[in-house]
């Protein structure tokens, strides 16, 4: 579990108690996905660790690929800044204005340092993760909820900062603490750790090698949400489809949270042998019982009205349309768990170049979607995003079954 996924709907409780909460939550949202969009390598830095993390010398090369990394995306970071650019990013690609482009704006600023933190979390997520610590990761991320929650109270009270922007500088000073603590917490541990000697020291060579394609399959879900708030912002009711597609999916993802570790948690069992196949049930498991709650609270109108509307504190049409785009996902969790135990059977075998083929799938799928309700259907911005995510994640999971079943047998023998 990480702050960023967990706590946007929290984030959004506090933001629709705000002057404006659509420009708020919309001009969040919008900010937030291109700052994930340029920390798209953090999507698979974890999973590059649980590989390639088999001893101190290892884990020295890892480093060092992976500070390269954390200046290219803090680079890319400042970019998106200029203001040249983010004239560009929301004037023409998100055709947005007014209250929403000036939040967007401001979120942008304070989110400057969150990619190249996020790929820093998430190498040491993957890295407690190797040697079977995962109380380590618990407690950072502990420590950044609190002080998420804690600066976003705290600056929404006080009026130091207004809309947008008491998210976005909430959850930097979240994430700087979590890695932070979660940097403090693993140093002993890792160093302690032997691992197996045997293993010849990687080259930043051959990790690039097996990066590259990982890096082109996260392009994909790094995208998705400016894509769809691209297209959102050209469709029917802009402003309050962006802010309700964001607090439904952001819901939807604190919900689903166990799903979210299904690929690591399965990578870390591969890499300590556990019989794949038993891997596989249990990551069901947790899809069945996740899409229980799930349903739970999507299909029973009052439990829905409680959630949305007295905690999330949505109201009007914006608690509507976000009801309805969290009805949208709900059939989600078993597809996403069995995706990344497919998609780990292929990270474990080290053949990442069919994750290429299946999000180039993905890929058409959400243009042909997008474009299509877009130009062709009356639909509103709520059912241009949330349904593409619907459809897309379900098809990656069908994408990734055909792709992936030969090699989960194969994984006992890596």
């Amino acid at each position: 579990m990480t702050v960023v996924t967990a706590l946007i709907p929290l984030l959004s409780a506090i933001l629709t108690r705000t002057e404006n909460p659509e420009a708020a939550i919309g001009g969040y949202g919008l900010a937030l996905s291109v700052s994930m969009f340029v920390s798209l390598p953090q999507l698979r830095i974890q999973q590059l660790t649980l590989v390639f993390f088999d001893n101190s010398t290892s884990l020295r090369q890892l480093r060092k690929f992976i500070g390269l990394w954390m200046i290219l995306v803090t680079g890319l970071a400042l970019v998106m800044v200029i203001p040249q650019t983010t004239e560009f990013l929301l004037t023409t690609v998100f055709s947005v204005s007014g209250d929403l482009k000036e939040n967007a704006s401001d979120a942008l600023l304070w989110l400057i340092p969150l990619p190249g933190l996020l790929v820093l979390k998430m190498h040491l997520y993957g890295a407690v993760l190797r040697i079977s610590r995962p109380r380590i990761a618990w407690i950072g991320t502990g420590a950044g909820a609190i002080t998420t929650v804690t600066v976003a109270i705290i600056l929404f009270t006080t009026d130091l900062l207004h809309g947008s922007s008491i998210a976005a500088a909430a959850m930097t000073s979240g994430t700087l603490v979590e890695t932070a603590t979660l940097t403090a917490v693993a140093i002993q541990p890792l160093r302690k750790f032997e691992g197996t000697s045997n293993i010849a020291k990687p080259s930043i060579k051959s990790m690039t090698r097996f990066f590259s394609p990982l890096l082109f399959a996260a392009l994909l879900p790094a995208g998705t949400h400016p894509i769809l708030n691209a297209g959102m912002a050209r469709s029917p009711e802009p402003v309050v489809s962006i802010a309700a597609v964001a607090m439904a999916f952001g819901f939807f993802q604190l919900i689903a949270v166990a799903t979210n570790g299904t690929q690591n948690t399965a990578l870390a069992l591969f890499a300590s042998k556990h019989d794949p196949f038993r891997v596989r049930r249990f990551a069901l498991t947790i899809g069945v019982i996740t899409f229980a709650v799930v349903a739970l609270i999507a299909y029973i109108p009052p439990v829905t009205s409680f959630v949305i509307g007295d905690i999330l504190g949505a109201e009007g049409r914006l608690k509507e349309l976000s009801s309805t785009g969290f009805r949208l996902l709900s059939i989600l969790p078993i597809a996403l768990v069995m995706e990344q135990v497919y998609s780990a059977a292929l990270m474990r075998t080290r053949n990442t170049r069919p994750l290429i083929y299946i999000n180039i799938l993905r890929l058409i799928t959400l243009i042909i979607w997008v474009v299509a309700t877009v130009n062709f259907t009356s639909l509103n911005g709520l059912w241009v995003g949330a349904g593409a995510w619907s459809l897309t994640l379900f098809l990656e999971a069908v994408y990734t079954w055909i792709f992936g079943r030969k090699y989960l047998s194969r994984v006992s023998s890596v």
